[in-house]
């Protein structure tokens, strides 16, 4: 009796060890299939992004009209000849169906004031000649417009909605000669601010920048980053050449009124408020001994300018170096939010409401911006 107990027991045993076996076999495989379909959906949304992004981007190439001089083979007689000389190129991309297209102002730069031709290629393979139709003062950014109708353009996503992990493709004109090459990533951080330099030594202080592990190569600049629903969140803009995956691009919101504007006005219009900072950091309050560890700390320019611009908004208000903007309209300036970038949003004739701290007083502002020259 004793021994069918135990062997009815341990018959059970083994059943349960058998069933637990099958449930954790069954589980693992369920795992790799789980597995499996989001490594398979995550691709599928990749190239279906690519896809509905590629017709809409650009390949830019800058020429411009120089003098050149030619020896004649047959006589040794040197002259001087005009020539289509190439001096850069990028990518860019459609804004809208009539041919406004987005790209950085250090691509459009790329020939003499003037003397530039804009050749610009559809992913089609279609060409034409671009028109100009301003450079931002502010941000690395331009507007070319091209000539027809019913052309593919990119519809622009919230940049404001990026969280570090968000992935992001890369689309452009890498090395200026592999058009529409996408590169995948995610995005790294937020709120960068670097220094970059073009090849004829510019120096571009980037403000507010997405980074992403995405590459970014020479001529992939002024091409779309784009999220997984294939809209555009940035620009791309720059690398930092001292680490591998470094990529950095333009928030499209910041973008937006430069769009607006020339859709609106057929040129590129920004608001002013018209002053010279720097952004406060821990270390800076610190270094320095200021009331705040954050914030627009109004102070003369590099070049010795003055911190308040005459006859501007700022200077209106009776605003001078030594003052913080730490506030406007409620939003937190500092590093992740510039003075700038926020300024930047709006146009000409917006009022907002300005908090700044003076010495050990805080008092609030009413500005009304005006219009940058």
């Amino acid at each position: 009796m004793n021994l069918t107990k135990h062997i009815a027991a341990w018959s059970f045993a083994v059943i349960i060890a058998i069933g637990g076996g099958l449930i954790i076999s069954d589980f693992a495989l369920n795992s790799g299939v789980v597995a499996d379909s989001l490594r398979l959906d995550d691709q599928e949304a990749t190239i279906r992004a690519i896809n509905r992004a590629i017709p809409g981007v650009v390949s830019i190439n800058v020429f411009e009209n120089a003098d050149v001089e030619v020896t004649d083979p047959a006589t040794g007689i040197m002259r001087i000849e005009q020539q289509n000389i190439k001096r850069g190129a990028g990518s860019g991309f459609l804004i809208s169906a009539d041919g406004l297209i987005l790209t950085n102002k250090h691509v459009a730069s790329a020939g003499a004031e003037g003397k530039t031709e804009y050749k610009i290629t559809l992913h089609s393979g279609k060409q034409y000649y671009g028109q100009l139709i301003g450079k931002d003062p502010i941000a690395d950014l331009a507007i070319l417009k091209i000539y027809d109708k019913n052309l593919p353009f990119l519809e622009l996503g919230d940049s404001n909605k990026l969280v570090p992990g968000t992935s992001v493709i890369a689309i452009g004109n890498a090395l200026g000669r592999y058009d529409n090459s996408a590169t995948k990533g995610i995005v790294s951080g937020l709120g960068r601010s670097l220094l970059a330099s073009g090849n004829d030594g510019e120096i571009e202080n980037l403000q507010n920048v997405i980074q992403t592990d995405a590459q970014i190569n020479l001529g992939n600049s002024g091409g779309p980053l784009i999220n997984l629903d294939g809209m555009v969140v940035g620009i791309n803009v720059a690398k930092d050449e001292g680490g591998e995956s470094l990529g950095f691009a333009i928030p499209i919101n910041e973008a937006k009124p430069v769009v607006s504007s020339a859709r609106s006005n057929g040129r590129i219009i920004r608001a002013r408020l018209g002053v010279r900072y720097i952004m406060i950091t821990p270390e800076i309050a610190e270094e320095r001994g200021l009331a705040r560890s954050s914030g627009a700390l109004l102070e003369v320019g590099d070049d010795g300018g003055p911190a308040v611009i005459e006859n501007s908004p700022a200077s209106l208000l009776g605003l001078q170096a030594g003052d913080i903007i730490f506030e406007v309209d409620g939003k937190k300036i500092d590093e992740r939010l510039p003075l700038q970038s926020y300024i930047s949003q709006f146009s000409p004739g917006k009022k907002l409401g300005l908090k700044v701290q003076r010495g050990k007083d805080i008092f609030t502002k009413i500005v009304t911006l005006d219009e940058l020259k």
